[in-house]
């Protein structure tokens, strides 16, 4: 099963077809190059909010690391990155997967987490964005990196301020076959999210589905739901006793179950409007804390 989910997972666009806009960002400073750890070159596009100062842009803004869906590259996403930048109102950094547009190497399931590792040190590292102003956003294979690295850095007490996962997957496997079949091929599924799911208990998590989506069906976003739900009520307070209401309140964000929708159909301008929504959410987290 691996290769015929890997097959399925990464129909990668031709290359030529955004080269040309992506290298024509250079010249507005928006294409920066990224070194994963098993040495590839991706690329990755950042838009910054404009204000007095780059230290106001790191402070005042969100920044999002955006993951696009599997049949689609960041060359083609530009149009909708602008403008979730502009209606959102934040920074948006949005890398490539190996494989795809200029990226060197090929996709797999270990470059994408590289890639968006990568992403996310570039950010932390050179730019000096704290994890506390990043929000993670995924769509579709995207919520398989977007799911892996927060996991990891809530386990290492640096969680992001939120994620947004548009169409998660369960898993590859889980997506195509189904929950039985994966279980009897556990060990070549691949973006094993409902694994890691529960590591995101300690922050909101916002997810939205389409109930007519046939290539990644809405069970895939209620069963994720329930187990992030079922792990934010018991998430245990620092002196080791529960604070389930308290805690459940104050990371529980409503999902968005879109029911005319499918998964290459989800309305846009609903989406941004709920992106936006959440952001508002975070921000004023934020200040009650």
């Amino acid at each position: 099963m691996g290769g015929i989910v890997s097959a399925l997972a990464f129909p990668a666009p031709a290359k030529e077809i955004s080269q040309a806009a992506l290298l024509a960002r250079a010249a507005k400073q928006q294409l920066v190059y990224l070194k994963t750890a098993s040495g590839y070159r991706i690329p990755a596009i950042h838009l910054v909010k404009k204000t007095n100062s780059k230290k106001d842009n790191n402070s005042n803004y969100f920044t999002i690391i955006y993951s696009h869906g599997n049949a689609e590259d960041v060359g083609l996403s530009l149009p909708y990155l602008d403008y979730l930048s502009q209606y959102c109102d934040c920074h948006v950094f949005a890398y490539e997967y190996c494989g795809y547009s200029l990226a060197e190497g090929e996709p797999s399931e270990q470059n994408c987490y590289e890639c968006i590792q990568a992403a996310y040190d570039y950010l932390t590292n050179l730019e000096k964005v704290h994890s506390s102003k990043i929000v993670l956003v995924g769509r579709s294979l995207g919520t398989g990196p977007t799911v892996d690295l927060a996991a990891k850095l809530c386990i290492q007490k640096m969680p992001p301020a939120g994620v947004v996962l548009q169409s998660p997957l369960e898993s590859g496997g889980r997506c195509v076959l189904g929950e039985s079949a994966s279980f009897f091929l556990y060990y070549l599924d691949i973006f094993r999210n409902y694994e890691k799911i529960h590591k995101l208990a300690p922050i909101p998590v916002f997810i939205m589905h389409g109930l007519l989506d046939r290539v990644v069906p809405a069970t895939n976003g209620k069963a994720l739901l329930e187990s992030l739900a079922k792990a934010q009520r018991s998430y245990p307070a620092d002196n080791g006793r529960e604070r389930s209401d308290d805690h459940y309140k104050a990371v529980a964000y409503p999902p968005l179950w879109i029911p005319d929708a499918g998964h290459n159909d989800m309305p846009e301008f609903d989406c941004m409007q709920n992106i936006a929504k959440f952001l508002r959410f975070l921000n004023e987290r934020k200040d009650a804390s």
